[in-house]
């Protein structure tokens, strides 16, 4: 399937869910107006959260963790509005959330590095085709040189990385695994090559800055899978 394609089949199928939470909010207040006695709770915005961590799950199959996080979030706070909490009690809930994010994040990196670890002992292999990189309260710059480029992980907490692949190559297809936690990535990638996206965001966003070529076959694939909590990722291409 061409890029072109892909990208129009991702966007209708996120213009059909967000149409379902649009006409579930519209129906509440069409039943509230009726004069049906609805609790407030039910236009609460901890409750959008909730419809939008379940859409979430929807779209993904109920796979990965992202979407629980977010329907966790929301049902946290949805409680508070529901039954009334002291507020010595609320105000630990937010760092609570951010403590819960950071196990998942502790828990997935060392499941990387465990799999990082296996691949770089095999001595076949060369290890500059391969990419691992940790940002913590900094920033790194690197660009790839590898013409086998076979894919890596990478983690930015509280700061910036920027991955330059205009010199490197694939040959067939490479997974780039993603996490972002208060930062910011910039990717850039020749323009011959094929992306996939499937980075899940948490007050995040994926911008794709690419200059788009005529839609043609390719076998230069980079997938870019993880998740982005309140941070960004650019993905750019020359």
């Amino acid at each position: 399937m061409s890029r072109l394609n892909r990208q129009q089949n991702n966007g209708n199928g996120s213009g059909l869910w967000a149409g379902v939470i649009v006409l579930c909010i519209g129906l509440f207040i069409f039943l509230r107006k009726a004069g049906m006695d609805l609790p407030d709770w039910i236009f609460s915005w901890p409750m959008i959260l909730v419809l939008v961590g379940f859409v979430m799950g929807a779209k993904s199959k109920f796979q990965g963790i992202t979407w629980f996080i977010v329907t966790f979030v929301g049902c946290i706070f949805l409680v508070g509005e529901i039954v009334p909490m002291d507020w010595n009690i609320r105000r630990f809930l937010f760092p609570s959330i951010i403590m819960v994010v950071g196990v998942y994040m502790i828990g997935r990196a060392t499941s990387r590095k465990q799999r990082y670890d296996e691949v770089m002992s095999d001595s076949s292999l060369n290890r500059d085709d391969f990419l691992q990189s940790t940002t913590i309260f900094s920033g790194t710059n690197k660009i790839i040189l590898s013409k086998n480029f076979q894919g890596g992980n990478i983690t930015t907490i509280f700061g910036g990385t920027e991955l330059n692949f205009t010199q490197a190559d694939i040959q067939g297809e490479a997974v780039l695994d993603i996490t972002t936690l208060f930062g910011g990535v910039e990717i850039i990638v020749p323009s011959s090559w094929d992306v996939k996206l499937d980075v899940n965001t948490i007050f995040g966003g994926i911008e794709d800055k690419r200059n788009v070529p005529p839609v043609m076959p390719t076998n230069k694939v980079l997938v870019l899978r993880g998740s982005c909590t309140f941070g960004g990722v650019d993905l750019k291409s020359y």
